[in-house]
């Protein structure tokens, strides 16, 4: 779409002359005889179902732009990306491979990566986005700033199979929870989360608890998967344990919280400790209830199983007396067709002796008679 349309102006009939009035009136077909309030009303509104129908036009033409320019910014984006993983895995062969596994799903359930730079993290980061072999991923350790962070957003929202992430040790900041705690909020699949030393409540050096908040609000007072978080030494203060108590008020499925040196004052300590021990008494009831709930269905498992089973015996068992009869049945009628065969042809062969016998005697008696005959032609002569 090289260029586009000009945005449509609403016309209003109160502000043409009268010259301008006649003719709008023809080309509407409205009658002359109106009177002049009259004309002006329905000439604005057909005026505004003109302006209403362009504008509708308009915004439909608008909003392909902005899809067409959306996706092909997304192309470039995603071809400017492909071009600076490879440029950053260029020199770092090892990550290299572990990139070509990860994309392969080859890797092992549980990965722990070391020795990443920016680069290096966006380009794994990116390969882990459709990963579905990775269930628990370490990347602490790694001197990770707010530089990454949007990056593991979009991790935490596009990669599915992924349930536990450990980013301690790292220089992730309130700016980084910024772009983190929108994505961890929408991951539906994440139990487990370490922040373990890093500067959760600082930026630039001076204490910033903004991102602090926005994760208490939007992830712990929301989460209904995370079972886990650990905040070991990451400058939590007074206040960021108020704001940590009390997005806990309405948290039911956190039951393991590390909160180690930091300076949260003993107050909000205990209620984030009352509140833990509901969650944990929540979770082992429901636990309690899934155990019971698995041993029946495995009972009701069990006991179909062992139906099928025996009802498989049953008809083997019948199909195998089946199968003999019919085997028995073709054996009998095969050795009765044999005999009936053997007496056909028994029969045949007597008769054939009989007709044999026969003969004979019938040739004797010819042979005989020939004799009797000539004798008696011999006795004739003499």
């Amino acid at each position: 779409m090289d260029q586009l349309p000009e945005e449509p102006r609403r016309r209003e009939a109160n502000l043409l002359s009268i010259e301008d009035t006649r003719s709008e009136m023809v080309r509407y077909g409205i009658p002359a005889h109106e009177s002049v309030p009259n004309t002006l009303v329905i000439l604005q509104k057909k005026f505004d179902d003109e302006y209403n129908a362009q504008l509708s036009v308009y915004a439909k033409i608008m909003e392909r732009y902005r899809r067409k320019k959306n996706k092909d910014e997304m192309t470039a984006r995603a071809v400017k990306a492909v071009e600076n993983d490879a440029l950053a895995l260029k020199n770092y062969p090892k990550i290299g491979t572990l990139v070509d596994q990860v994309k392969n799903n080859s890797t092992n359930s549980e990965l722990v990566v070391r020795g990443l730079n920016e680069a290096t993290c966006k380009a794994f980061l990116h390969a882990m986005e459709t990963n579905s072999s990775v269930i628990a991923l370490d990347l602490s350790n790694n001197d990770l700033d707010e530089a990454v962070a949007d990056d593991i957003a979009t991790l935490l929202k596009r990669n599915h199979a992924m349930q536990t992430l450990d980013l301690g040790s790292n220089r992730f900041n309130s700016a980084s929870l910024i772009h983190l705690a929108p994505a961890l909020a929408s991951n539906k699949v994440l139990t487990g989360l370490s922040f373990e030393c890093n500067p959760l409540t600082t930026q630039n050096n001076t204490v910033d608890l903004s991102g602090f908040e926005s994760l208490c609000s939007t992830v712990l007072a929301n989460t209904t998967t995370i079972r886990s978080i650990n905040l070991f030494r990451c400058g939590l203060n007074v206040e960021a344990g108020r704001l940590l108590s009390k997005s806990l008020l309405f948290n039911e499925s956190i039951i393991a919280l590390d909160l180690g040196c930091n300076a949260i004052a003993d107050k909000e300590l205990e209620m984030i400790n009352i509140q833990l021990e509901e969650n944990r008494q929540v979770h082992d009831r429901m636990q309690s209830k899934l155990f019971t709930m698995k041993k029946q269905v495995q009972a009701q498992a069990d006991a179909k199983y062992e139906e099928k089973r025996k009802h498989d015996k049953e008809e083997a068992i019948a199909k195998w007396h089946d199968d003999n009869a019919k085997i028995r049945q073709t054996q009998y009628e095969a050795d009765a067709a044999t005999e009936a065969q053997r007496k056909l042809e028994e029969c045949i062969r007597m008769q054939n002796i009989v007709l044999e016998k026969e003969a004979a005697r019938k040739l004797r008696d010819d042979e005989a008679k020939a004799k009797a005959e000539a004798k008696a032609k011999n006795s004739k002569k003499k």
